[in-house]
């Protein structure tokens, strides 16, 4: 039986390479696996310290029952935010998707609740101003704007989270499917859902008025590239590749489906005439 350098946890047998107690990576220095362990009078040589100074769980979001609720997700967005490399490279790839999701799920609602009332303050803008300005439109027709407005802002209130959650899956999955298809998946589903969880602290740039969305869509796509390679291991290439091939595969088909349909509107045309 082998143990692990950092946490002395028994290891199951083949060794992985990631611990399932701590997520320490076995391969990342050169430390031989403890063979036997102190019930056996094997050699133990003394925990090895965590990656980077930090504390054992690897993320500070993974300690907020000890650091308070409020700093953990304070924390934790700005080492996500400011140093991806390094926070990713800490990250455990083991010990739940639990906490991770917990984290996307609240940094994403914050996201969507930002584009939803910026979204329903323009277009009631829009409704007032054709109203201001004379427009030939009914009254109903001018209030419309606001109402459906204000109807999809509720429905992103109430099913936010959920929406939220069923994405974060989404990608996951799609992701690591491609990372399965480059030869890419060492850490397995739980390290690519982590990134994409913790990525998504990218979605609290909606809160930035006018290009927040789009800013926040770019630097997702950067941090889970980062994520991606360091959770894996693999090269950044391998990583764009994954991350990239799901939005490649969807621009063609979009495009198939354009070509198609104007082909189609073509040739109804060319009958008619």
């Amino acid at each position: 039986m082998t143990h692990c350098p950092r946490c002395q946890q028994p290891l199951p047998e083949p060794p992985p390479r990631f611990c399932p107690s701590c997520g320490y990576d076995t391969q990342a220095v050169g430390e031989p696996l403890v063979p036997g362990g102190p019930e056996m009078g094997g050699a133990v040589p003394p925990p090895l310290p965590p990656p980077s100074g930090d504390a054992p769980g690897g993320t500070p979001w993974e300690r907020r029952n000890q650091i308070g609720f409020a700093a953990a997700f304070v924390e934790t967005t700005q080492q996500v935010l400011g140093g991806p490399s390094d926070f990713f490279r800490r990250m455990p790839v083991v010990g739940g998707i639990g906490g991770p999701l917990l984290y996307g799920m609240i940094a994403g609602y914050i996201g969507l609740l930002a584009s939803a009332l910026y979204s329903f303050i323009m277009r009631s803008a829009l409704g007032t101003a054709a109203w201001d300005f004379g427009g030939r439109s009914s009254q109903l027709e001018q209030i419309m704007p606001m109402l459906t407005s204000g109807v999809g802002m509720i429905g992103q209130v109430v099913f936010g989270p959920l929406l939220v959650i069923v994405g974060l899956f989404i990608v996951s999955a799609i992701v690591h499917v491609c990372l399965l298809a480059l030869g890419g998946a060492t850490s397995g589903f739980e390290g690519t859902f982590r990134v994409a969880s913790y990525a998504n602290a990218a979605a609290l740039l909606r809160i930035v008025p006018v290009c927040g969305d789009i800013v926040a869509f770019f630097y997702y796509i950067v941090l889970a590239i980062i994520g991606v390679a360091e959770a894996h291991r693999i090269s950044g290439v391998k990583a764009a590749a994954a991350v990239l091939l799901p939005f490649l595969l969807l621009c063609c088909c979009c495009g198939l489906g354009i070509a198609a349909a104007v082909g189609g509107l073509a040739s109804i045309l060319g009958q008619a005439r």
